[in-house]
């Protein structure tokens, strides 16, 4: 890591900002988010010292934590994010990842006596301003497991091997599909399309997360903006077709993509949407 960072464990800061190393302890190096991506995580981007969309963050990984089966550290965390504020008030931009796993343990999937972890970390973050993405279809498929779908989860190999591919591909993005086919997200965000001045995006029902700002969208700016939206499947055909297409993200915002390329070579091209051009001003004049 280049940039310097703050971690804290367990409400205990364990590195400085630009530590090289930091003591480590036990419990910490047998957390079950290790091996078994026991726990949930939350990604946020910190502007001007507050969290962009904080509640809606926390909403979801307490859901997260129900969904698991993990007992809810509602006031510990509370305190822990007190603890960040000395830090982030200088107005500074952030990323901020707080993780919460089951606890600790050396062998073995059983959960008995456990006890639940914290984990923050902050590292000071430049935002870039990054438009007209290029898109490809990820080989790597999403399963599908109702139980998972929507929390953020710890466990994130599919989408560690579906980013391999878009590293070695000179793309920014990559699509991923479940396995009948269908288009669920990308691999860091959310996927909406343009059909006819309407807004778009796939259910997160089997497969995927739902993601905070596409909820922010779906629920607020969007209704607020008197746009029409709707939930609806998206395969590969589909996508092709639509008017324009959008990604969205905790850190990165709203971004329009410029193409999508599928194995066989470039498969569409997209211009600026002026819609999309709408939803992220509001977006931007909404979390500023």
């Amino acid at each position: 890591m280049s940039e310097p960072f703050l971690i804290w464990f367990n409400g205990k800061l364990m590195a400085p900002a630009g530590a090289e190393a930091f003591g480590v302890n036990e419990s910490y190096l047998l957390d079950r988010a290790n091996s078994f991506g026991d726990g949930v995580f939350e990604t946020l981007l910190v502007k001007k010292g507050e969290a962009v969309l904080l509640d809606r963050h926390l909403q979801r990984l307490y859901h997260g934590l129900h969904r698991l089966s993990i007992p809810c550290v509602r006031d510990k965390l509370s305190n822990d994010l007190q603890l960040i504020e000395p830090f982030i008030r200088k107005g500074d931009n952030f990323i901020l990842k707080i993780v919460v796993s089951r606890g600790s343990t050396l062998f073995g999937y059983s959960s008995q006596q456990t006890s639940v972890n914290r984990l923050l970390l902050l590292q000071p973050y430049t935002v870039k301003r990054v438009d007209a993405l290029r898109l490809m279809v990820c080989e790597t498929r999403l399963s599908l497991q109702p139980l998972l779908a929507g929390i953020k989860h710890c466990n994130r190999l599919e989408q560690v091997l579906a980013r391999r591919e878009v590293d070695g591909s000179g793309c920014d993005e990559g699509v991923m599909l479940d396995h009948e086919g269908r288009v669920v997200e990308a691999t860091a965000a959310n996927l909406f399309i343009v059909e006819s001045n309407e807004f778009i995006t796939a259910p997160i029902v089997d497969a995927g997360v739902i993601g905070v700002v596409r909820e922010f969208l779906i629920e607020d700016l969007i209704p607020q903006l008197g746009f029409s939206l709707r939930q609806e499947p998206i395969n590969l055909a589909r996508l092709k077709a639509a008017d324009a297409c959008l990604l969205t993200n905790s850190v990165q915002g709203l971004r329009q993509v410029a193409s999508l390329q599928s194995s066989e070579g470039m498969a569409c091209q997209w211009s600026q949407h002026a819609l999309l051009s709408k939803l992220q001003q509001a977006y931007q004049a909404a979390v500023e």
